[in-house]
């Protein structure tokens, strides 16, 4: 019976799927053959479906496959390549992939894509043709001199691809300036060509070329060759005849940055401006550089030959020529502010007046002014005292005014301190330590007459200026009796009480020890106040106590 080729293909998908695409043995070889042309029917286990030429695989012609099997893969053992099984699970000589990394590891980590064979041959892996190779794809792109270059100065012969060191120009150079210039290779030259160097700014050891410096031919500063340093050295100075007679030092750098000579920066004037005739101090350090070095005047009076010596060579004099019989204004001002001013009281005092006590804290405007304007009046040439300050005395003391004014009891050090000579009325225990107004109070006709308390005429007894406690019991019987009588200045409250001496009523037996209050007992004046009684008005028994003897009378 004729067999049916379509009924092969069911069961063998994956050959009719190479016969489809016309790929390997069965698409190339036999892709217009029926499968009965080389296939027999089953007959059973023992009979192979596949037929080798002389029965070993060895003697297959893997050409019909459509790959050819050259160099060292025509060595290698079927096996080696042709492990897979088909989706039955049975072993199977097909669907073997012929990409490289199929079968091989990239060494290379895909970096150069799976296109082996543009580098490699089959016969061995380690002989390489590479002139077509792109280096951009490799970790070290080639440009300018070295694209030029043969590949066995970098990897030698026989080649060597892997840890190749390339991380600087050291690597593979060498360093014809011996470690003496720090900077990378590439600061200075660039790999078009070693000999055109291109010095960048600041790149230059020891010294910048930059600016001016940038357009001076090499050789005029390195006579000895380019490898060698300058005779004349690294400093400005070297070439340079220096200009400034402040001392500033060798390093002109330091100011002149990038060799710029004039139209410093304003932060590298004040920064050595310490070093010249006139530092920056206060105020002077916030000046613009222009207020001073001004633009209309010539160079050479702009800066190096610029007055100073005297503040009015710059500033107007505020008090417009009526000071200076005093001096410089440094007398009175620095450069931290020009006010307040630096008046102390030592100086005051060359004024023709000291300031002493509470005028030393007074401010300036508080005496030195302008009869008609708010201006200060520094000609202020008052020194008595009743010239800034008002008399609250009126004409009481108009003798004593006469005799010195107001230092006759007062000074500088403060008005609540005065010295008065109190002789008169000498002031013992705690008058000494009591504030004058509280004897010296301003009466009715003090307030009337606008000034302060009347110092003459207070009453000098003392129920002049205390009030009586004792309700006039003192004053309204006899025997009369003054306050001193008991009490002395030191304290009005009596330590001891002489019962015997003071009353002439002794305090025997039970009396010396009865609180005085069981006989002195308070009472209710009429205006509503208390008072302790101490005139009693009687001096027997029986003016304090019953007589236990009396005889009770009956009753009517």
């Amino acid at each position: 019976s004729k067999v049916i080729e379509t009924g092969c293909i069911d069961c063998h998908k994956d050959i009719g799927s190479e016969r489809q695409r016309k790929v390997g043995l069965h698409g190339i070889a036999f892709g217009n053959k029926p499968c009965a042309k080389c296939h027999i029917e089953h007959l059973g286990e023992s009979v192979s479906l596949i037929r080798w030429p002389g029965t070993d695989p060895k003697r297959f012609d893997h050409t019909q496959t459509g790959w050819p099997l050259r160099g060292a893969h025509a060595a290698t053992k079927c096996g080696e390549c042709h492990d897979q099984r088909n989706t039955r699970g049975a072993p199977t000589y097909l669907g073997a992939e012929r990409r490289c990394v199929s079968c091989h590891e990239d060494p290379h980590e895909k970096r150069f894509g799976e296109r082996c064979n543009d580098c490699h041959n089959e016969s061995t892996f380690k002989q390489t043709e590479l002139k077509g190779f792109d280096h951009a794809l490799s970790r070290y792109p080639l440009d300018g001199a070295h694209t030029r270059v043969e590949c066995a100065s970098c990897h030698g012969n026989p080649a060597k691809y892997k840890d190749l060191a390339f991380s600087d120009c050291s690597s593979c150079h060498k360093d014809p300036h011996a470690g003496e210039y720090k900077p990378a290779c590439k600061t200075c030259h660039q790999t078009e060509s070693w000999q055109s160097s291109v010095m960048p700014r600041r790149a230059h050891p020891g010294l910048s070329l930059a600016a001016g410096h940038q357009n001076t031919p090499c050789r005029s500063c390195h006579d000895k060759g380019l490898m060698a340093a300058p005779s004349a050295g690294a400093t400005c100075v070297g070439c340079h005849k220096p200009v400034h007679e402040a001392p500033f030092g060798e390093r002109c750098e330091q100011c002149h940055e990038s060799v710029r000579w004039t139209g410093l920066a304003p932060s590298i004037g004040r920064e050595v401006h310490g070093r010249t005739a006139f530092p920056l101090r206060g105020e002077h350090a916030r000046t613009d550089c222009a207020s001073c070095h001004r633009a209309e005047l010539p160079r050479a009076a702009r800066y190096r030959s610029l007055d100073h010596d005297k503040c009015a060579d710059c500033h107007v004099d505020a008090h417009k020529g009526t000071l200076v019989e005093h001096g410089d204004c440094g007398g009175c001002h620095d450069p931290l502010g020009f006010a307040p001013s630096l008046v102390k009281p030592a100086l005051h005092k060359s004024f023709g007046f000291a300031l002493e006590g509470g005028h030393s804290a007074a401010a300036c405007s508080a005496c030195h002014k302008h009869p008609t304007s708010r201006r200060t009046d520094w000609h202020n040439t008052s020194e008595a005292c009743q010239d800034c300050h008002t008399n609250p005395h009126g004409e009481q003391f108009a003798k004593e005014m006469l005799d010195g004014g107001c230092a006759h009891c007062h000074s500088a050090e403060g008005w609540g301190l005065p010295t008065i000579d109190h002789s008169t009325w000498p002031l013992t225990g705690s008058h000494a330590n009591a504030a004058c107004s509280g004897c010296h109070k301003p009466s009715e006709q003090d307030r009337r007459a606008g000034h302060g308390a009347s110092y003459r005429g207070v009453p000098r007894d003392c129920d002049g200026c205390h009030d009586d406690v004792h309700a006039g019991q003192f004053r309204s019987s006899a025997p009369a009796r003054a306050c001193e009588f008991c009490h002395q200045p030191d304290q009005f409250a009596l330590p001891v009480f002489d019962h015997s001496t003071l009353t002439g009523y002794v305090l025997e037996g039970k009396h010396a020890t009865t609180e005085c209050a069981s006989c002195h007992g308070k009472v209710h004046l009429r205006n509503g106040d208390q008072a302790t009684r101490y005139r009693l008005g009687y001096n027997q028994c029986a003016d304090c106590h019953a007589d236990p003897h009396t005889v009770p009378q009956a009753p009517q």
